[in-house]
């Protein structure tokens, strides 16, 4: 996933969302903090975090006042990595490559999968040579083959795989293994989609199953993350359904919601989302019963033009979901210039967004003044809250409180933690 985008397209984003929090006094500009603000991995992230068997983050870490910027040696490459939520996906995936490595290089797994190389090529001519014969013999026992097939010829999405690649059963196995995996199957770290890709065409020719093959080598060594609270059930669809029908699937539920068909084209073909990453921000937003304004959620989200954004929105979608069911019933999300954030029926208004460390830096004071005066123009509001998964900084928690924000940080503690 590329990085570069982030900082200019996504940080304008929250700085004028975290703008809501008031109009900051003229006393507190002697107190701005300079960025970059230089911190310590080794004081804002686990310890089992830091270093891992194929990567090290390195300890000094840069924050721009809102998100924090890392830099991790890998044994792929130095990489650099923007927001703790991006980070984690990142180690996830390299916690996951070192798995598949070891899977690889394992005598049973070798054993399980003998002469596949050349069973692929062999595979892929057979079908050329005799498609109609051939496609019987694969699609036994699953009805979906044609149709996905069909979809490896004509669709524009750059996730849907070609149609060799379908008709072996590859883009299924592929899948199979990410979820076993817990990473996305369409990542676009190079590394794992590298890897991810040797396996899965071996597994796929060989006839051997995911599940098979981790249980050949012992098992234990899928890594297994996941966010939210539908999270596990959308990984489930993602795994079960190629790009095409996760599309009509996704398609239907927007439309179930009340968002017109115009809307959900829009969304649906904004490619910034990758197949998982779209599903689970429809499904977090089907979860919410009731809510309203859900299009204006969509109509925003729609506009992503980087994949780092689009995480963001996933993430922030994710939030909301988890607020509303594990926290307290909220009755609409409002998109109050460009900026979303959900009402409460009493009144309140609740930012909710993946924000890693906040400080008190002009920018944010800038933002605050600007975004106020909206906020003043709505007559239901009773209440302002700010929930983050990071922290903030003793001056910018003074200012929040000092203009009647509550703030609760470390969010996600409270946010995924199952009801009784």
């Amino acid at each position: 996933m590329k990085n570069t985008a982030f900082r200019s397209k996504l940080t304008m984003v929250v700085l004028t969302s975290v703008a809501l929090f008031g109009t900051a006094s003229v006393s507190a500009a002697q107190d701005f903090r300079q960025t970059p603000i230089i911190l310590k991995a080794k004081d804002i992230l686990p310890q089992d975090l830091l270093q891992g068997e194929n990567y090290k983050v390195e300890n000094e870490v840069k924050n721009d006042g809102i998100f924090n910027t890392y830099q991790l040696n890998t044994d792929y490459g130095q990489i650099t990595v923007e927001s703790d939520s991006i980070l984690m996906i990142r180690i996830a995936e390299l916690k996951a490559l070192k798995a598949m490595e070891e899977l690889q290089r394992s005598e049973a797994f070798a054993e399980a999968v003998g002469g596949t190389v050349s069973g692929t090529v062999k595979g892929a001519g057979k079908l050329l040579t005799s498609p109609v014969e051939t496609s019987k013999n694969i699609a036994k026992g699953t009805g979906r083959y044609l149709s996905n097939l069909g979809r490896s010829f004509f669709s524009d999405d750059p996730d849907q795989d070609n149609a060799i690649s379908v008709a072996i059963g590859y883009d299924v196995t592929k899948r199979g293994y990410a979820y076993e995996f817990g990473i996305d199957p369409y990542t676009h770290y190079e590394p794992v989609t590298s890897r991810l890709g040797e396996i899965s065409r071996s597994s796929a020719a060989g006839g051997l199953a995911p599940k098979v093959a981790l249980a050949v080598v012992g098992g234990a060594v899928a890594t297994g993350v996941s966010i939210g609270i539908t999270a596990e059930g959308m990984r489930q669809l993602v795994r079960d359904n190629s790009p095409g029908e996760l599309t009509k699937i996704n398609k239907k539920k927007l439309e179930t919601m009340g968002i017109e068909t115009k809307l959900v084209e829009a969304f649906l073909n904004n490619y910034t989302y990758n197949p998982q990453e779209e599903t689970f921000l429809v499904g977090a937003l089907e979860s919410m019963k009731n809510v309203k304004g859900r299009d204006a959620f969509i109509a925003l989200a729609s506009l992503a033009k980087a994949e780092d954004t689009a995480v963001f929105y996933r993430l922030s979608a994710q939030m909301m979901e988890a607020y509303h069911i594990n926290v307290a019933p909220v009755i609409r999300i409002r998109n109050i210039n460009g900026n979303l954030r959900l009402q409460k029926k009493d009144g309140t208004f609740i930012i909710l967004q993946p924000l890693d460390y906040i400080y008190w830096t002009k920018d944010v004071q800038r933002a605050m003044k600007t975004a106020d005066s909206d906020l003043k123009k709505l007559p239901e509001v009773s209440g302002k809250e700010m929930w983050i998964p990071g922290k903030f900084d003793k001056k910018a928690r003074e200012m929040l409180m000092a203009t009647d924000w509550k703030i609760q940080e470390n969010a996600n503690d409270i946010l995924l933690k199952k009801k009784n």
